[in-house]
């Protein structure tokens, strides 16, 4: 279980509590050691030593314990006994704008609603606004919420989005406030197909530019709102992630908001074997290890400004963003044979696709792949 899969399970404790009507305490606390280990340096082993996470903000024992039975198993008692209380359905209420935990608790418990399409069905019969504190105004509310919802939730291709993408990024851009800014996600990579837009700003001011980018023009709709990472409906339908973060994280949050993940994860690789950990808002020395019989020490780690720089330190010349698939890039970076513009690294990547395919397509492949799916029960 991964850092970022860690933190997932603390929020959705945090979730299921508020569905409880706990201590607003307790369900601060879980959001607040989510939050933690997102900006948390090391690594996952670190999670199952009683040290390293006692010296994380934001944790103490009880979640402390938790976590460390989640990075050392993958699992935990206490979210899967809370899970056990709802319908598995009932947290996909969370994503329609306007029901929080009190109304999605009163929903539950009068109507038995725990899915969307339960909630359409007692919407459209009129019984939602029978409920104290909903009325017909909120039953209205959530119906077109629910309705934009299945409008939108599909994938939208590149040129679809683009004038809107480059029209915030621009405005964003002239913002007083904004030090630096960048789209990234698989718009930056040039994919065909867009799920959602990310958008990364360096600022001395964040509040100022969320309040920038919920009122913008072309925003519809709020879906969630935060300190460093807000998340809202554009007109257009797709939805538009901003993340706010300081000019020393900026390089690190560009290069790992655009993704993607495979390539990730040998940035993350690569980091390790020279002795650091890196994570979206930093790299830094790698905790050392006292069982180790043999304390091999880290690489220096240059100054880094920009993805250039963060490049450099792992031995590899820049990576074109439309690369970025663990497809062969890394082995060109280090024998500096990267195409060297825009037209030849799409030429480049469509290569590598096609014989990636060409291989998974050979008879022996698909042979053995055959045999496999036979000899299973």
């Amino acid at each position: 279980m991964t850092k970022s899969q860690i933190a997932q399970v603390l929020e959705e404790i945090a979730t299921l509590l508020e569905l409880k009507d706990e201590n607003v305490f307790k369900i601060r606390a879980y959001s607040n050691a989510a939050r933690s280990l997102e900006t948390f340096v090391g690594n996952v082993a670190d999670l199952q030593d009683e040290e390293a996470l006692a010296k994380i903000p934001g944790i103490g024992k009880a979640i402390a314990a938790k976590v460390k039975e989640l990075a050392a198993t993958g699992k935990l008692k206490y979210v899967e006994e809370l899970r056990a209380e709802f319908p598995a359905a009932i947290l996909e209420l969370f994503s329609i704008s306007g029901l929080g935990a009190k109304k999605i608790k009163a929903l539950y418990e009068k109507l038995h609603i725990s899915s969307i399409e339960q909630l359409r069905q007692a919407c459209e019969s009129g019984k939602v606004a029978e409920l104290p504190g909903f009325g017909e105004t909120t039953q209205t509310k959530i119906c077109e919420a629910i309705a934009r919802r299945a409008k939108h939730s599909g994938h939208f291709q590149f040129g679809q989005i683009a004038a809107d993408t480059e029209s915030l990024r621009r405005d964003l851009a002239s913002h007083p406030a904004t030090l630096q800014v960048d789209v990234a996600g698989s718009y930056r990579r040039r994919r065909e197909i867009v799920r959602d837009v990310d958008l990364v700003v360096a600022t001395k001011k964040p509040a100022a530019i969320t309040e920038f980018f919920v009122k913008h023009p072309l925003t519809e709709s709020i879906i969630a709102q935060g300190p460093t990472k807000t998340s809202v409906r554009l007109r257009s339908g797709i939805q538009c992630d901003l993340r706010v973060v300081t000019s020393a994280e900026y390089p690190f949050a560009l290069n790992y908001f655009t993704g993607s993940k495979e390539h990730n994860i040998e940035m993350r690789n690569r980091a390790l074997q020279r002795g650091w950990t890196l994570n979206e808002y930093r790299i830094a020395k790698l905790p050392l290890d006292p069982k180790a019989k043999r304390k091999r020490p880290a690489a220096r780690i240059p100054k880094v400004n920009e993805e250039a720089d963060l490049y450099r330190a792992l031995g590899l010349d820049f990576i074109p963003p439309e690369l970025r698939e663990n497809g062969g890039e890394f082995e060109a970076a280090e024998n500096h044979s990267l195409p060297t513009d825009t037209t030849r690294s799409r030429k480049w990547r469509a290569q590598r696709r096609s014989l990636a395919s060409n291989i998974w397509e050979s008879p022996s492949i698909a042979r053995a792949r055959s045999r496999r799916m036979e000899s299973m029960p």
